[in-house]
């Protein structure tokens, strides 16, 4: 798998069924929360990021439990 950004190695995990499109669309959705927290110091944009982090959470480790799942095999 060749990927260079944090959005492309999302794609290459959904095309390998490491992650669900549902999963993918919130990955890349938590890259770019991730982008705006760097860019930005607006309240209500951190407010928005700060209730989902929970979600996020949940799908890294389940995420880290796929992979490592793969790797045992």
């Amino acid at each position: 798998m060749d990927a260079g950004s944090p959005k492309s190695v999302i794609r290459s995990c959904r095309e390998v069924h490491l992650l669900e499109d549902e999963e993918a669309v919130l990955a890349l959705e938590m890259v770019n929360a991730r982008n705006l927290t760097v860019h930005t110091y607006n309240e209500e944009v951190a407010i928005k990021i700060h209730k989902n982090l929970s979600r996020y959470n949940n799908l890294l480790h389940q995420w880290v439990e796929l992979m490592n799942g793969k790797v045992m095999e």
